[in-house]
């Protein structure tokens, strides 16, 4: 929903100004995937505006931003530093600027995009402020809106959002001594990736409200009556010691993409298009499943069971032999097809960004060598096939990487819940260690739960870990939220 929100908004701004002036305004995100997310989010939204049926309905759909890029390089991250290009006396040149999980953005990386949006543009931030907050420091976005839930719009607000909309703002939301930041901020209440009613709202809603274990049947007892009794029972599904309710021949986990790997693979002499599509397709039913975990070592950490899952595949004939020796996080461990990676770090001689994610495939030589199209002679000197390793670019071209030239990624099988953020996908397996942990809070558990947009299932090796969880909540500051009390 928020997407198409700000769509509209933008739509409304550039409507205003005009064809003949059009504004300028640039999309961004924190990390790369949640830029290729929003960049495949907007192209759909703006396919459903209907601005063709509005005056000059065409050229305003050519002035509305369709490329999202990432929060450094919309700054221009230089290497070996901390300081961008631009700033407080170089300028972004935007009249607008919509920056999506904006949860992600850590106070320093804040003040330097603050500094650097000109004090005549408009700053639109997107992002749930019940995530889990930056990695570094600061809580940004939670500090901003922590009174977003009650509103706090003073009655002239009220009075201006009924004159331009017709709409009233209901009487609880309203407060005589609301605060100036609070006219600027507005909370979405309805999700549109999964109905408040469903088992994972009601899940997510439950964990993020710490009732997990409030019930009075025990400690976890609220927890367990949204998992095992949820009325949409195709949603929520509880997996314990390896066991899953979720049908099989629906959600199949990573052997999806695998079997369509093998069973889809065009033939050798065909056109660069068609090798393109395979992998788009790969790359697609890779992302629809996702096993999270918390922590990175230990028996159920992102180490262990990446080496687990690579192994298990093997096992079942979907990977090749020694696939299961490079489970771990090692990015120059044997490669194999099939293998998925995640981009650690930010390289610019490749174009990929921390949070990419890509799959090695094997491809003919032609096509890894660059070459347009496959020539006429190719096969007939029996060239064996290669390995390259396939990532979506921003304009959702195919990027082919010779795997040792990556020398900053993991194997993917399994991600940190850190790393997931600003991605969605149909069914998202929550791993948690069997040791409690102060690690486990509720923020992390809540962007888990998140992710998932048809099924959520839960891997908990002690019970009660989920529920504990629930209790424990982040707090940390960057000294933002005193400084707001002040502000004009």
């Amino acid at each position: 929903g928020k997407t198409t929100t700000v769509l509209r908004l933008l739509a409304l701004l550039q409507g205003l100004q005009g064809p003949e002036d059009p504004l300028r305004i640039r999309l961004a995100a924190p990390t790369g995937k949640a830029a290729a997310r929003l960049n495949a989010s907007v192209s759909g939204a703006l396919d459903r505006l209907g601005l063709e049926t509005l005056p000059d309905g065409d050229a305003l759909r050519r002035n509305l931003p369709a490329e999202v890029v990432t929060v450094h390089r919309l700054l221009g991250a230089r290497p070996d530093t901390r300081h961008f290009r631009h700033g407080a006396r170089n300028p972004l040149a935007v009249d607008v600027l919509v920056v999506d999980e904006a949860s992600m953005i850590d106070l320093e990386l804040m003040a330097s995009l603050i500094e650097a949006v000109p004090r005549t543009a408009r700053l639109i931030l997107l992002g749930d402020r019940d995530q889990l907050a930056s990695v570094e420091a600061g809580a940004v976005l939670g500090e901003l809106c922590h009174r977003a839930a009650g509103g706090h719009y003073t009655p002239s607000t009220a009075q201006w959002l009924e004159a331009v909309t017709g709409m009233t703002v209901p009487q609880a939301m309203q407060d005589a001594n609301g605060q100036a930041l609070d006219q600027h901020i507005v909370m979405l209440r309805e999700s549109h990736r999964f109905g408040a009613d469903s088992g994972i709202g009601r899940l997510a809603a439950a964990v993020n409200a710490g009732e997990a274990s409030s019930g009075a049947g025990g400690d976890d007892a609220v927890l367990q009556s949204v998992l095992a009794g949820s009325e949409d029972p195709a949603l929520v599904k509880l997996a314990v010691d390896g066991r899953t309710d979720t049908p099989e021949d629906e959600a199949v986990g990573y052997s999806g993409y695998l079997q369509g790997l093998r069973a889809a693979r065009p033939a050798p002499a065909v056109p660069r298009a068609a090798w393109e599509d395979w992998a788009r397709d790969v790359l697609a039913a890779h992302g629809r499943f996702q096993l999270l975990c918390a922590v990175r070592r230990g028996p159920w950490g992102l180490e262990t069971l990446n080496r687990r899952i690579a192994a298990a595949l093997q096992a079942r004939g979907l990977l090749e032999a020694d696939a299961g020796r490079s489970g771990g996080s090692e990015g120059h461990g044997p490669w194999f097809e099939g293998r998925p990676v995640i981009v650690t770090r930010n390289d610019d001689a490749l174009g990929l960004i921390n949070g990419d994610i890509g799959i090695a495939l094997a491809v003919p030589a032609w096509l890894a060598r660059g070459e347009p199209e496959a020539g006429a002679d190719v096969h007939e000197d029996g060239e064996p096939p290669v390995l390259r390793v396939a990532f979506l670019a921003g304009d959702d071209r195919v990027r082919w990487v010779l795997p040792n030239r990556l020398e900053a990624v993991e194997t993917a099988f399994a991600l940190t819940v850190h790393k997931a953020q600003g991605s969605e996908f149909e069914h998202v397996a929550l791993v948690l260690p069997e040791v409690d942990s102060p690690i486990l809070t509720r923020e992390l558990a809540y962007t888990a739960i998140t992710r998932a947009s048809r099924w959520f299932s839960l891997l908990e090796p002690r019970a009660g870990t989920l529920a504990a969880a629930s209790q424990r909540q982040i707090r940390r500051s960057g000294g933002l939220r005193g400084w707001l009390r002040d502000f004009p």
